[in-house]
């Protein structure tokens, strides 16, 4: 089953379903970050892996106790992803200006983390921009891009998840998957596939570097 990354990476996963139950087994995903955890908090952003200092922590909930009503968080994905490509970057543009630019703003706070704290807020429409997925964006799309532009990488984000193949074979992935566990969020299944595939393309050149060859049944 095919995947795009940015619209530009083309990648397939022999068994989507599989890799991310596996994910979810080895992360102990279901028992420390469960979708309909009750009155999600940014403190549950130490499920996803990142750490922020409890000062820190406490300048990062003051931001976002004051954003509550940014239009975007009020979509589901695929209502989000039915939006023209100008509404989408209006969104977009807005959140990244009154949420994620004044999380930024924060000394220890940078785009991977800020973007951690808004999924953890709001999972079914935020993805994580980790600082992996940050680097393939730079020497795939643009290497002039920096994290002071967050928009950008945000924009095309969401222009890739809205290409048919995406979307057509994403839903299928979700479909299964809720089946068993319901938790997971279209965004989350998304970002465990794309992040399994860069981790791959990440040992495999490091494997080739050292002289093994690395070859991938599920990944390809």
């Amino acid at each position: 089953m095919k995947f795009l990354l940015f619209s530009k990476i083309a990648f397939e996963v022999s068994n989507p379903v599989a890799l991310v139950e596996c994910y979810c087994f080895q992360t102990d995903f279901y028992a420390n970050y469960d979708y309909f955890l009750p009155n999600r908090k940014v403190e549950h952003v130490s499920s996803i892996g990142a750490r922020i200092q409890n000062d820190v922590l406490q300048r990062c909930i003051d931001v976002t106790d004051n954003t509550k009503n940014v239009r975007i968080f009020e979509y589901g994905v695929d209502e989000f992803l039915d939006l023209d490509d100008e509404a989408i970057s209006n969104h977009v543009r807005e959140v990244s200006e009154v949420v994620i630019g004044k999380l930024m703003m924060i000394e220890g706070i940078g785009l991977s983390k800020a973007t951690k704290i808004l999924h953890t807020l709001h999972p079914h429409i935020i993805p994580m921009i980790d600082s992996m997925l940050q680097e393939e964006y730079r020497q795939e799309v643009d290497s002039r891009w920096r994290q002071n532009n967050p928009e950008k990488i945000l924009i095309d984000y969401y222009k890739n998840l809205k290409k048919e193949l995406n979307r057509r074979h994403l839903t299928y992935v979700f479909d299964v998957i809720s089946k068993n566990q319901p938790c997971l969020t279209k965004v989350r299944v998304f970002d465990i596939i794309w992040w399994s595939y860069l981790k791959a393309k990440k040992l495999k050149a490091k494997g080739l570097q050292e002289g093994k060859n690395i070859n991938w049944s599920t990944i390809k």
